[in-house]
């Protein structure tokens, strides 16, 4: 039998909405124009991999209702906006570069953030990790990675306001009231042994953590078979960055907290590794994925080095965007220069503001090297369809 909403659930979330409404509104930005000629680096970057990625979002785009709605609370895209650039990209071979880069400059027009000057904002790295797992629970595989629990509640705020697109409120009931879901804490100390699976058990909370901050990866089974596991849903509660709760006790610098830093810290530290981690309350639950790579947001295959977390408050998933930033040198602590065109094809907990992104560098010891070092200031600029920026007018600089 169907279970009924409770009424005073459906007060509840109207209370959020209204509360939501009610915050200070966040600075009308503009967008700005530009031509491809001042996008820094472009005349010297080679687009082929960028197309590819995006025809991996084409494909998606061609399935789907063409009024379907595929904006962001910014830019209100529909999936039609996006066919005849689409339709064009995968009839393209993306052999030559000269064919390629002109693909971009013919359908689409470059834009960036806007407020009184361009805005700046912070691109960081993720990775696919491998974890050491069981699908047993051992003196050794002891700290469970948990799917859905039964009774988390999802509610998609903008099925009640439309303003709210991409909104969710995740919590659970207590008699016929919505209250938020556990918090790591609570759910490490047992809130949801009897509710969730246990798809594997794992060796280390840090690592779980870790799997949690990329959202997707791999677990070595004790058989030799492996598990790939992606972001199924999450508690609700808001991120807290493990690297500012130690900084903030002040046991690392903004400088040297990088994932490695971390890891080695709170290994030499046992003592603390839950007391820290707990201060993160958010919490991630995962499934069994059935492909070997990682999906993005969008529903797509992640490409490495060419993928771009954003947060979808801001940019719509699948926009080209060119990406001006330095990234670590694989071997040694310098800055390169990492000026390419990226796909738009992820979402992340920690990725929030107007210019914002997270660089899927992919797996392997190279992959997150890099990530885990990558905290550089940059700036972006997306590629909007040229026909759907006539649509925006009034938010052009």
């Amino acid at each position: 039998m169907k279970k009924q909403i409770p009424y005073i659930l459906i007060i509840g979330v109207l209370f959020l909405i209204g509360y939501s409404l009610w915050q200070p509104k966040p600075h009308k930005l503009t967008f700005k124009k530009a031509s491809f000629s001042e996008l820094p680096g472009w005349n010297q970057t080679d687009t082929r991999k960028s197309l590819r990625a995006f025809q991996i979002s084409c494909k998606a785009f061609l399935k789907q209702d063409p009024n379907k709605s595929v904006g962001s609370e910014y830019l209100d895209l529909q999936v039609k906006d996006w066919f005849p650039a689409c339709n064009e990209a995968l009839s393209l071979s993306t052999n030559s570069h000269t064919i390629t880069r002109h693909f971009f400059q013919k359908w689409f027009t470059p834009v960036a953030f806007f407020d009184q000057k361009p805005v700046h904002g912070l691109f960081t790295g993720y990775y696919m990790p491998l974890l050491q797992g069981s699908l047993t629970k051992t003196k050794r595989f002891n700290v469970p990675l948990y799917g859905i629990p039964n009774n988390l509640v999802t509610v998609n705020l903008d099925t009640f306001y439309l303003d709210l697109k991409h909104r969710k409120v995740y919590g659970r009931l207590k008699g016929n009231t919505l209250i938020p879901f556990y918090s790591r804490e609570e759910i490490n100390k047992g809130a949801i042994e009897t509710s969730a699976p246990v798809i594997a058990w794992v060796d280390s909370f840090i690592e779980r953590s870790f799997l949690e901050i990329q959202g997707s990866g791999v677990i070595q089974l004790t058989d030799g078979s492996q598990l790939v596991v992606g972001y199924a849903a999450q508690n609700g509660a808001p991120y807290t960055a493990i690297a500012k709760v130690l900084i903030d006790k002040g046991v690392m610098t903004r400088d040297n907290a990088s994932m490695q830093h971390i890891r080695t810290y709170l290994k030499a530290h046992p003592e603390e590794i839950n007391p820290v981690l707990n201060q993160n309350k958010s919490f991630v639950f995962f499934s069994v994925l059935r492909h070997q790579e990682a999906l993005g947001a969008q529903g797509v295959a992640l490409t490495p080095g060419y993928s771009l977390a954003i947060d979808r408050k801001w940019v719509p998933l699948g926009v080209p965007i060119w990406l001006n930033t330095t990234r670590p040198s694989d071997k040694s602590d310098d800055q390169k220069t990492f000026q390419r065109l990226m796909i738009a094809q992820d979402t992340g907990g920690a990725i929030k503001g107007v210019v914002r992104g997270d660089v899927y560098w992919g797996a392997g010891e190279r992959a997150t090297n890099i990530a885990g070092r990558m905290k550089n200031d940059g700036h972006y600029w997306l590629f909007i369809p040229r026909d759907a920026l006539l649509r925006f007018q009034e938010k052009l600089a």
